[in-house]
């Protein structure tokens, strides 16, 4: 499968499998059956409530976890959530993920990001990133981060090709866009 290089040199498939909308069953079937025709990137998110399910799709799938790059996003009811990492990590069932996101900037993004960075410099996460955001925020979050985000994921498609930003990371600030 093809993959792409991030900012912090870690590799990331192309392509992979969102649960979004999916109910815990078929995120579980889906994760298993996707992860063994040869899927290596699975998304999640808390607000999908799907997290327990995806973390055992990916043990039935009988495919190492090392080879699996575990995507999940903290919603902003937990951005001030001092345990909202590990929260996470234990319904996924794992010890860490290879990128989180803060889910959109809402609430105490900062905060959010901040837990990010923490996960980051603790081990629980191999990248960070964030998701929804227009440049104004990421202009703002330029300014304070520590460490920069390796991803933003956005809609975008044919119909809706965020041309801007895609322009604004590609020579601001050399984020990955993850399109959705």
């Amino acid at each position: 499968m093809q993959t792409i290089k991030l900012n912090n040199e870690i590799t990331c498939p192309v392509i992979g499998l969102g649960t979004f909308m999916l109910s815990p069953k078929d995120a579980q079937n889906s994760t298993r059956e996707a992860l063994k025709m040869g899927y290596r990137l699975i998304d999640t998110a808390n607000a999908y409530v799907n997290e327990r399910a995806v973390g055992r799709g990916i043990k039935e799938s009988g495919i190492n976890r090392k080879e699996v790059f575990l995507s999940t996003k903290l919603w902003p009811s937990e951005y001030e959530n001092q345990d909202a990492v590990d929260e996470t990590l234990e319904r996924l069932g794992v010890d860490y993920v290879d990128l989180l996101y803060i889910h959109q900037p809402a609430g105490n993004w900062l905060q959010g990001y901040r837990h990010l960075e923490k996960a980051l410099r603790d081990g629980n996460a191999r990248s960070i990133g964030i998701s929804n955001f227009e440049g104004i925020y990421i202009e703002e979050l330029e300014t304070k981060w520590e460490t920069a985000p390796q991803f933003i994921q956005v809609e975008a498609h044919p119909y809706f090709t965020q041309k801007d930003l895609r322009f604004f990371c590609k020579f601001s600030t050399k984020l990955k866009i993850q399109a959705i």
